[in-house]
C-alpha cells in the first residue's frame, strides 16, 4: 500500500510529464485542488522535504498576559455597565474605553483592545451582533471631510418623571465628524422649543453645513401645506444650514445620533429615576459634558470631542441672534429629501406630494433638492442630475 508520501512523488512526477491536474487527479482518485496544493508546494532543491506535511502547530505563541489584568479588565466593563460610581456614572463600555483607561493607568503589560473584546467575548459581556444586509449602492453619502460638515438631530421620548403623567422628550444633536454633542430634555415637543434647542447648541458648537433629521412633523412642519417651510427649516436657511431630511421611515441613517440610543436609554432612564424637573435637567447637563470632555473614541485617534474639535475652523451665530425677531420669509438656500424610488418609479417628498422619476430608477436612492429661491425642484441619481420639476 503507497504512503502518502508516495502519492505526492507520483502526482508530481506525472506533472513533470506534462499531464494536466485533471488527469492527475482522476488517475490519483484525489480532488484537483489536492493535485494544486502539492504542485505549489514542491521545491526540486528539496523534492522530499517539500512534500512533508507542515507542522501545525502555532507559529507565533500568544502572549500571555497576567491573570490579574484579565480579573481587572472584567471588573471594569461590570462597574461600567452599572454607572454606580461617579468616575463611571456616564462611561462607555466597549472595549477601546477600557483600553485607554488601562492606559493612563500605566498598567503594563497593555492589553491590545482586540485582546480586551477576546476576554469580553469569552466571558459572555459581548451579544452576538446581527447580521446587516448590504448596503444599497445608490444611496447618496453627504460629504463629511471636517467638523461640522454634517451634524444629525433627533429626539427621544416620550418619558416621565417619577409619580407624574407629564411627557418630557430629549433632544439630540450631534457632529458626524467630532460626535460632539448637545442634549436637552424639553417640556414640550413645539416647534419653537426644538428651535430655541438648535440655535443655543448651535452657539456652543457651531453651525453646520447640513443638518440631518427624520421626516416627522415636528421638523417638517405641516401635511396641510406640505411645500411651506417649516419655522425650523426657515432658521436653518436664514443660518445658512442646509436641511437634509432622510428617506421615510429609515431612522438608521441617521447613525450617528441613533447609535447614542442605549448609551442614553443606559445613562439615564435604566439606572435612575427622577422626582423633579430640576433632577432631570442636571442630569441631562452631567451626561452632555462627560460624553464631550471623557468619552475617548476611536474614529477621534483616541480623542475626546472636546479635545479634537480644538483647532477646527467653527462658524457661530451672532451673538444676540433671535430668530423671532428675523424676517424669515425671503428665504434663500437648499432643502434636501434623500427617497427610495417605488417601483412605479415615482417618489414621495412631503404627505401626498408625489413626483414621477421614471421606472429604470426603480429600487434606487435620489437626492431631491429644492432651490428655495428659484422655486424649482432636481433630482440627482449617483451624482447625475436626472429630472427638474416645478416647485411653487
Amino acid at each position: 500500500m503507497k504512503t502518502e508520501l508516495k502519492v505526492r512523488q507520483q502526482a508530481i512526477a506525472l506533472h513533470l510529464q506534462g499531464w494536466n491536474k485533471s488527469e492527475i487527479a482522476r488517475k490519483l482518485q484525489r480532488s484537483r485542488s489536492w493535485v494544486q496544493r502539492w504542485v505549489d508546494r514542491y521545491r526540486s532543491n528539496a523534492p522530499r522535504v517539500s512534500l512533508q506535511d507542515h507542522a501545525r502547530a502555532p507559529k507565533h505563541i500568544p502572549w500571555a498576559f497576567p491573570e490579574r489584568i484579565k480579573r481587572m479588565v472584567l471588573q471594569i466593563r461590570v462597574e461600567r455597565e452599572k454607572g454606580k460610581r461617579a468616575k463611571y456614572q456616564y462611561a462607555l463600555v466597549g472595549a477601546q474605553a477600557i483600553y485607554y483607561e488601562l492606559r493612563e493607568l500605566g498598567i503594563s503589560p497593555l492589553p491590545t483592545p482586540d485582546t480586551i473584546h477576546h476576554w469580553l467575548k469569552q466571558a459572555g459581556r459581548i451579544p452576538e451582533r446581527k447580521v446587516r444586509k448590504a448596503p444599497n449602492p445608490s444611496y447618496p453619502e453627504l460629504p463629511c471631510q471636517a467638523v461640522n460638515d454634517v451634524q444629525e438631530l433627533d429626539f427621544k421620548g416620550p418619558f416621565y418623571l417619577q409619580d407624574h403623567a407629564h411627557k418630557y422628550y430629549l433632544m439630540v444633536l450631534r457632529d458626524k465628524m467630532s460626535k460632539t454633542t448637545a442634549v436637552r430634555a424639553l417640556a414640550t415637543k413645539s416647534m419653537d422649543a426644538i428651535v430655541d434647542f438648535l440655535v443655543a447648541a448651535w452657539q456652543r458648537m457651531g453651525c453646520p453645513k447640513r443638518l440631518k433629521m427624520d421626516n416627522c412633523l415636528d421638523f417638517r412642519g405641516s401635511n396641510l401645506y406640505p411645500r411651506s417651510p417649516s419655522k425650523l427649516m426657515r432658521v436653518c436657511l436664514d443660518l445658512g444650514v442646509q436641511p437634509v431630511f432622510i428617506p421615510l421611515r429609515e431612522p438608521w441613517r441617521n447613525g450617528v445620533v441613533e447609535n447614542l440610543n442605549g448609551l442614553l436609554a443606559r445613562f439615564l432612564f435604566r439606572t435612575h429615576t427622577f422626582q423633579t424637573e430640576k433632577q432631570l435637567h442636571q442630569a441631562v447637563q452631567r451626561m452632555e459634558t462627560t460624553i464631550n470632555t471623557t468619552h475617548r473614541l476611536p474614529a477621534l485617534q483616541g480623542k475626546t470631542p472636546q479635545e479634537f474639535v480644538v483647532n477646527a475652523r467653527l462658524r457661530y451665530p451672532l451673538n444676540n441672534y433671535d430668530w423671532r425677531r428675523r424676517d424669515l420669509r425671503l428665504l434663500k438656500g437648499q432643502v434636501t429629501f434623500i427617497r427610495f424610488v417605488r417601483k412605479s418609479g415615482r417618489i414621495t417628498l412631503t404627505a401626498q406630494d408625489k413626483f414621477l422619476i421614471g421606472k429604470k430608477y426603480k429600487w434606487q436612492y435620489v437626492m431631491a433638492n429644492v432651490d428655495v429661491a428659484k422655486k424649482r425642484l432636481r433630482v440627482i441619481c449617483q451624482g447625475k442630475h436626472i429630472r427638474s420639476f416645478d416647485y411653487h
